[in-house]
Parts: structure tokens; sequence; C-alpha cells
């Protein structure tokens, strides 16, 4: 029964293991006995920066979703290199993090990453095209985006307790991981965002054995269990509401049809300026609100803010897709002519 789980999470587009596509490189996918024990150890974390960093040009972050792995950007890349006109404007990066760990925590590590990378390649903010970088998020992914061009407010903040972070008391360190998760203003050097398959409002494949087996291979690291157990005592009772004050919700619980986090997340308003575009599979192809990729369903990935919005025929592991390949590159030549 659990093996047949594991497979029914990937057939759902929940788990996608790392050469599963036909990336060049890469481990195969585990057989299913094994998947349990071996999901986490495919989940690289970090920048990986895949060519030396070139000055002038601009940098392309790709950031996976759940499960996934910066190789599931490998086919793209390669297709997107091979074109001159993008290999000689764009750098591409990808990012890697834990995608079980909740999304407030994941945003806030990719806020500190592209902290760093901007300190290391452009500490005196003398190239421009580091300011006019792009973000390309995949289904969870484009929740970590909208994440950098969005402001908190307190929004999320109301989703866990009711009292001021003032009244906060713990440890400092503590209570600063607790500031840098739930409160962040949007990036200024992000010009333009790409959401694919994007489950704005969450999926509706949430309930049942699915969603309890997701639950139950997530393991969250010990920072943040710790840094919520000590919060815990320092803070009377009453402090944190709903499932915060018992424990820290994984992204799977997140991810869940208008969970309150993921509604928190849909509410927040992205900084003027920032462009913003949508790329939604449906298995039919057509937009509407009985139309769905097999996860997301459309009225889950459309976003009013969004310039553009391309609806295409495919399920929620796209990034392979043709059409989604060239509707990227549509929008990165679209940056290129917006330079001036």
């Amino acid at each position: 029964m659990r093996s047949s789980l594991i497979v029914l999470l990937a057939a759902s587009g929940l788990v996608a293991c790392p050469g599963a596509s036909s990336q060049a490189q890469g481990p195969s996918a585990p057989a299913p006995d094994h998947a349990a024990a071996s999901l986490r150890a495919y989940e690289s974390t970090g920048l990986s920066i895949l060519k030396p960093y070139e000055k002038g040009k601009i940098p392309v972050v790709l950031v996976h979703g759940l499960w996934a792995s910066p190789w599931s950007w490998d086919r793209m890349i390669r297709t997107l290199e091979s074109d001159p006109a993008i290999d000689g404007a764009f750098q591409f990066w990808t990012y890697g993090y834990s995608t079980g760990d909740p999304l407030p925590y994941s945003a806030s590590k990719l806020r500190a990453v592209l902290d760093q990378a901007r300190g290391q390649f452009d500490p005196d903010r003398s190239d421009p095209a580091f300011s006019r970088l792009v973000l390309v998020g995949h289904s969870m992914g484009g929740l970590m985006s909208w994440m950098q061009i969005t402001a908190s407010d307190r929004a999320l903040w109301r989703g866990v307790t009711d009292r001021s972070f003032e009244e906060l008391r713990g440890r400092q360190d503590d209570v600063e991981m607790t500031r840098q998760c739930f409160f962040f203003e949007p990036r200024t050097e992000i010009a333009r965002a790409v959401l694919i398959a994007t489950p704005h409002l969450g999926s509706r494949i949430d309930h049942g054995s699915i969603r309890q087996l997701g639950s139950r291979l997530v393991r969250l690291p010990d920072p943040l269990t710790s840094c919520h157990r000590r919060l815990l005592a320092a803070n009377p009772p009453d402090f944190f509401k709903g499932r915060f004050s018992t424990h820290v919700p994984t992204s799977v619980d997140e991810l869940a049809w208008r969970d309150p986090m993921i509604t928190a997340v849909a509410s927040l308003k992205p900084r003027a300026g920032v462009r913003i575009h949508s790329i939604i599979p449906t298995l039919s192809g057509q937009a509407g609100p009985h139309e769905t990729d097999g996860v997301v369903p459309y009225e889950s990935a459309h976003l009013e803010k969004a310039e553009s919005e391309t609806v295409l025929k495919a399920g929620h592991l796209c990034q392979d897709h043709p059409r989604v390949a060239e509707e990227v590159r549509r929008i990165l030549m679209e940056h290129v002519a917006d330079r001036s």
C-alpha cells in the first residue's frame, strides 16, 4: 500500500523525481519500495550558478516545485541557451530547496541566497543587469517567486496570531528568524516573474491518504522546529492560534485548497513596476473554472495581476513542453527589448 501511494503521488505530479524526464545527467528515479527513504536525498539546496558569472548578462533564476529538483529545468535551459540571442543576454541559475518546509521559511531562505549572490557578484551595484533579474517558478516555486516580488504587510502574521509582532518573546535569534519568515518587502532587483502552473489558491489534491503520506514524508529542519518549540515555551499559551499553536505546518499542509497560509500569500500585493506572466497548463488546453492540469485547477493558477497569460494543453509537469520554453523565450526577448 505504501509503495502504491508513492507511485500515485508521482503520477499526480506531487512528486517529480529528477531523472524521470529526459535530462542528460542526474540520478535515475528510485524503485517505489525505496522512494519514501530516497525522496529527500534528491532535494539539493542552494543557488547553482551554472556557468561563471558574466557581468552584463541578466540573471534568470529558476525555482522548482514540490519534491522536484533543479534538474527539472535542464531541458528548458539547454533549449534557451541554444538561442544566441538568449544566450548573449542572459545567464541561468537554479535554486534548490527542501520543498517540504513551510512556504514562509523557504521564501526567506531564497531571499537570503539572493542577498548573498548580490554581495558576491555585484557588491557595489554597478551592474545594471543584476537589477533586471528574472524569476521563473514552477508550481510551488511559483509561490516562492511570488513571495519575492510582494510585500507581506501583516497578512502572514495574522494567520498565526492575533497579537502584534512586538509582543513576541523569545531568544533574539528565534525572534529574528520569525521576523524574516513573516515580514518582508519586495525585492527591487527582480524586474520580471514568470509563474508556471502556480497554485495561488492551492491544489484540490489535498485529501485522504495521498496528503497524509505526503506529510509523513516531510521532515522539517531542526532549527525551525526547535525555534518553534522555544517560542511556544516563551509566550502565553494563547499567543499563537490554529495549527501554529501546536506544530509547524509543512508545505504539503499549506498547499491544500484555500489553506489559510496560501490564501494569505495570494492576497499579497506585488511591487509596482514588476512584470508578471502566467503560463497555465490544462489537460484540455482551455481556460475555464472547471479546467485543471491534473493537480492545479485553472482557477488556482489564474492571476488577475498577470500582464500576460498563456494557456496550453499539458499536464502539471510541463517544464519540458516546447510551448512552455517558447513562451519563456518570448518573455525573455521582451525583457531584452525593454532594456532601455
